[in-house]
């Protein structure tokens, strides 16, 4: 009986039995070309998911957490050990918006709870997860946004209230209950913001830079106060322009918070746009003369050049996928992670299985500096980090500086003219929205490779999660009013009926 009842509760909620995950202890940093990430310096390897549902995968329904679990299991099967996902992306669904004002008042009903399913999920398999906020995307028009919104983006992205009012409705309750989550690489600010500035933009709507600085600086001051985990955007190229954009002095100038400055860099390439001079696959990391860890954050994630699905014909800009993730780890980035899992147009940019050649060779290769000591069977050892205190995680060893004469660099096309047809689609919402201690959700199973999902509670004796029989949580406190009730221990996992007479 129990368990038909707890089956059910399950069937109706959308809400499993869960393990706990260890809360991070230690404070992460970048230190030379590692990131150092719940206490293990790891180099980074992997690829971009970078969404499932473009723009909603947060907010009001439900995450399909079995493709996040597809995923991970790919890339830790490759023996990767990193992806890149995006939240809010350009902000249709998520966060919530006064439309006339560009204020924002808070999240979708589902945004944390869906986080939590899918950073649980890739702490399982020993996966970390950069966080991707927000990407020029909201200034980008494909059909996707009504002219409204795109006046409504703008108005957030150049009134400073309106930040302060995502800081306050959005961010920092997102913080609060998971930004410390061990899964998490980073909190990446934007993707490619410099597409949607007028100085060398390529969107439907352009703003200032400066704005793109102040958001860098604002949001990554919060992230640096309210949690263990580093901060950093992606940057759409590496010429010297971009590279010395999104330095501490010049982000705290933009933005005035102290505590807002980036712990790593995180750049883009295509060969078609930067050639062999901007490429990170050509030069060394020290080439660039960044004061701070790089990690190759987005290239294709096929080989490219002649006779390639990718025939780019830039002189010298030839290389095979599994040659590029070598080159990265043998001379000084921090870790490279391809475009993408989830890409429309896979005839050029490739997918998983042209880039899984290249994870499970670093793999064979490097294994000590990739496995993620949380995954199940992994046989490493955490390093004990030097500090835990909170530090502006600088480079050990700063890069000698070189200039690079930038080429020229055509506009890229939006992210979202490259996606898989379902992002213009918008999913029904789940008929249930979980209340603020709801339980994160995916599917239990006795075999080991599953993921097992956590969640927290309050401290002290209240262990028990009460919902009514249509499975909606209620809270901890036992109801008062009449009736019959379904309670969790969240410790045990057991579920019982509970008669309130």
């Amino acid at each position: 009986m129990k368990r038909f009842f707890f089956l059910a509760m399950l069937a109706l909620a959308g809400v499993p039995a869960f393990a706990q995950v260890p809360a991070q202890t230690t404070q992460d940093r970048a230190e030379g070309n590692r990131l150092i990430i719940n206490g293990q310096p790891i180099f980074v390897s992997g690829m971009n998911i970078a969404w499932n549902n473009f723009a909603r995968d947060v907010g009001d329904q439900q995450v399909a957490i079995a493709l996040f679990v597809s995923q991970f299991k790919q890339i830790k099967g490759a023996g990767g050990n990193a992806v890149r996902w995006w939240l809010h992306t350009d902000g249709q669904t998520d966060p919530k918006f006064n439309e006339s004002t560009g204020a924002v008042t808070g999240l979708g009903s589902k945004t944390i709870a869906n986080i939590q399913q899918v950073l649980d999920s890739a702490y399982s398999y020993g996966i970390v997860v950069s966080l991707t906020l927000f990407s020029f995307d909201l200034l980008q028009n494909d059909g996707n946004k009504t002219n409204a919104q795109m006046d409504r983006n703008e108005k957030f992205l150049t009134v400073p209230a309106n930040l302060d009012s995502y800081i306050e409705n959005a961010l920092r309750p997102m913080l609060d209950a998971v930004g410390s989550h061990p899964a998490i690489m980073c909190w990446e600010v934007f993707n490619e913001p410099e597409g949607m500035t007028t100085e060398h933009g390529w969107s439907t709507k352009k703003i200032s830079h400066s704005h793109v600085m102040r958001f860098t600086n604002k949001i990554a001051g919060e992230v640096h106060r309210r949690t263990k985990k580093m901060a950093s955007t992606g940057i759409h190229n590496y010429s010297q322009g971009e590279r010395n954009r999104y330095t501490t002095a010049k982000l705290i100038a933009a933005g005035g918070d102290n505590d807002g400055h980036l712990d790593f860099y995180m750049a883009h390439y295509y060969p078609e746009y930067g050639g062999t001079s901007e490429s990170p696959f050509h030069n060394k990391a020290s080439f660039w003369g960044f004061d701070k860890p790089i990690l190759i954050g987005e290239f294709p994630a096929q080989s490219w050049g002649p006779g390639t699905g990718y025939s780019v014909a830039l002189s010298g800009t030839a290389m095979t996928i599994t040659a590029a993730f070598e080159y990265a780890y043998s001379n000084g980035y921090a870790g490279a992670m391809s475009w993408s899992m989830t890409e429309g147009n896979t005839a050029k940019f490739g997918n998983f299985n042209t880039t899984k050649p290249a994870l499970e060779n670093l793999y064979a290769n490097h294994k000590s500096d990739i496995e993620v000591c949380t995954a199940k069977g992994a046989s490493c050892t955490p390093a004990t980090p030097s500090s835990s205190s909170k530090a502006s995680s600088s480079s050990s060893s700063t890069p000698s500086s070189s200039s690079v004469a930038p080429s020229s660099s055509s506009s890229k096309p939006s992210s979202s003219s490259v996606a898989p047809s379902s992002s213009s689609s918008k999913p029904s919402s789940s008929s249930i929205a979980p209340s603020s201690s709801s339980i994160s959700n995916s599917s239990s199973s006795s075999n080991n490779t599953t993921p097992i999902l956590s969640q927290t509670y309050p401290q002290g004796e209240a262990v028990l999660q009460y919902y009514n029989l249509q499975g909606q949580p209620l809270g901890y406190v036992k109801p008062k009013k009449p009736g019959l009730y379904i309670a969790k221990n969240i410790k045990t996992g057991q579920i019982q009926k509970v008669p309130v007479k």
